[in-house]
C-alpha cells in the first residue's frame, strides 16, 4: 500500500471537556493525563509542517476551553494552511464567543449534536434549547460579516439513538451546510488494513496536548506513540522506523492491541473528516 505525503493534522489543544458524555473515553476509559497545549509547542508544529493543507483543531476534549484557541487558528492560517476546522460541543456559545469565531480565520466549525433534544439530553447531561439557539444566531451574524464560514452538525449514532436519524437530518439540514452521522467507535475484530498510518484520505498524524505523536485519534491513550514533537518534527515522523513497523504490521495482518478490534476505519468510509467539499458549496 503506498504512503500518501502528509498534508494533514489532527491537533488535540486540550483532552479536558466541561461534559462527560455517555458515549465518551475522555468520561470513562482515558488514563493519560488532561492539560492543555502550550502556545509555542503548537507553533512548532506549524513552521515544521511547510505543506499543511488541512488542520483539525481538537481530538479529545472541548478546545474552546483553551484560552490560545483563537490565536492558535490565526497563526496556523496566517503559515498558509488551507483549511482549519474546529469541532465543538456547543456549550460554552455566548454572544462574545460568537463574536470571537466570526471574527476568527476558522474555515469550518463543526457542533456534536446527538440526535433529538431528549437524546441530547441524556447523552450529554444538558439541555439543548440554549445550544441550538446559539448555533442559530451564529448563522445569522456569520451570514452578515463571515459568510465564507461553513457550519456542520455530527451525530455519532448508536443503536437506540438510530430512530433519530431521519429526523436529524431534515432538521438541521436546514440549519447548517454538512451534516454528518457517524457510528459510535466499533469494537470487533479487524477484517482489514487500517488506511490511517498509510493516509487514508491524505497523510495525517495526532498530535495530543502535550507534543505526543500518534497515528490515529482512536489511540486515545497513546499506546502507539511514535515520538514527541518538542524532540522531532512532523516529517521525521511520518516517515520513522516506529510508523513503518506499524505499517508492515498491518500489511502482514499482525495487528496491535489497539488496532485489533478497532473497525473505525470502516465506519467512516462515506466520509472526509474535514469536510472539505463543504467549503465548495
Amino acid at each position: 500500500m503506498d504512503v500518501k505525503k502528509i498534508t494533514s493534522l489532527i491537533i488535540e489543544p486540550t483532552n479536558t471537556c466541561n461534559l462527560r458524555c455517555t458515549f465518551c473515553f475522555v468520561t470513562d476509559g482515558m488514563t493519560r493525563d488532561g492539560g492543555f497545549m502550550d502556545f509555542n509547542i503548537f507553533k512548532k508544529i506549524i513552521n515544521d509542517c511547510t505543506d499543511l493543507e488541512h488542520l483539525c483543531m481538537h481530538n479529545w476534549g472541548e478546545p474552546l476551553l483553551h484560552k490560545d484557541i483563537f490565536r492558535m487558528i490565526e497563526y496556523a492560517k496566517n503559515k498558509g494552511v488551507n483549511y482549519v476546522v474546529m469541532n465543538t460541543n456547543g456549550t460554552l456559545l455566548t454572544d462574545k464567543m460568537i463574536k470571537r469565531i466570526v471574527n476568527s480565520k476558522l474555515d469550518i466549525i463543526r457542533f456534536s449534536i446527538d440526535g433529538s433534544a431528549e437524546t441530547f439530553k441524556r447523552v450529554r447531561g444538558v439541555e439543548l434549547e440554549n445550544i441550538e439557539k446559539n448555533i442559530k444566531k451564529l448563522k445569522i451574524i456569520k451570514e452578515k460579516k463571515k459568510p465564507e464560514l461553513k457550519m456542520g452538525v455530527v451525530f455519532t449514532v448508536e443503536e437506540d439513538t438510530e430512530g433519530d436519524a431521519e429526523e436529524y437530518i431534515n432538521h438541521w439540514g436546514k440549519i447548517v451546510d454538512h451534516v454528518r452521522l457517524q457510528p459510535k467507535l466499533i469494537t470487533s475484530p479487524r477484517t482489514e488494513v487500517c488506511p490511517e498510518p498509510f493516509g487514508k484520505d491524505y497523510g495525517k498524524l495526532v498530535v495530543l496536548w502535550d507534543g505526543r505523536v500518534i497515528p490515529c485519534c482512536v489511540d486515545y491513550n497513546a499506546n502507539l506513540m511514535i515520538g514527541n514533537i518538542q524532540n522531532d518534527t512532523i516529517p521525521n515522523l511520518w516517515k520513522s522506523e516506529k510508523l513503518n513497523i506499524l505499517r508492515e504490521q498491518h500489511l502482514k495482518g499482525e495487528f496491535p492491541d489497539t488496532c485489533a478490534n478497532c473497525n473505525e476505519c470502516e465506519s467512516n468510509k462515506a466520509g472526509k473528516r474535514f469536510f472539505v467539499n463543504a467549503l465548495t458549496k
